[in-house]
């Protein structure tokens, strides 16, 4: 929206945001996309650094997956008040303002969250592509040293190798 056609009504401001969205959203996805294949795909095949990537992976990965996860229990207390407003409201209550604010609001962080949903949709599309498999938090993973397989006195080396490498 140009300039001399900018208003700066709540309607006007929304459609703008929505305009803003839809232009910006293939762009976004090319730079995570862009990103991802840059700091983390061009690692995974050197299996020396392939867990790293995958660590380094879910670091942005949760960073973005806990912004979209506030956006959304941010529009879910808003629906809320949008509720009880409109629940208490028998004509008096609740003013033409309120509704209105309530309104931009509300349509203001539906927009949010298909920006921040779009950004973890891509991550996760992006995993798959690279590691050939879908995402799975951390904490859903099984671990990768199965105690059994691992006897005491290889436990014993790395131990003191670490410690050299430390000092």
């Amino acid at each position: 929206m140009s300039a001399e056609t900018y208003r700066d009504d709540p309607d006007s401001r929304i459609a703008n945001m929505e305009l803003v969205l839809d232009e910006a959203e293939s762009k976004m996805v090319e730079g995570f996309n862009s990103m991802i294949d840059g700091t983390i795909g061009a690692y995974v095949d050197c299996k020396d650094w392939a867990k790293i990537a995958e660590w380094n992976f879910d670091t942005v990965y949760g960073g973005f997956y806990r912004h979209n996860d506030m956006c959304n229990m941010s529009l879910d207390k808003t629906k809320q008040k949008v509720l009880d407003a409109t629940r208490d409201d028998v004509g008096t209550e609740i003013t033409l303002n309120k509704l209105s604010s309530l309104k931009f609001i509300l349509e203001a962080q539906q927009l949010n969250v298909r920006r921040s949903q779009l950004i973890v949709d891509t991550l996760e599309k992006k995993y798959k592509e690279i590691f050939g498999k879908s995402y799975v938090p951390v904490s859903n993973r099984k671990s990768a040293t199965n105690s059994n397989d691992v006897n005491t006195a290889e436990k014993g080396m790395l131990k003191s190798e670490l410690l050299k490498l430390v000092k």
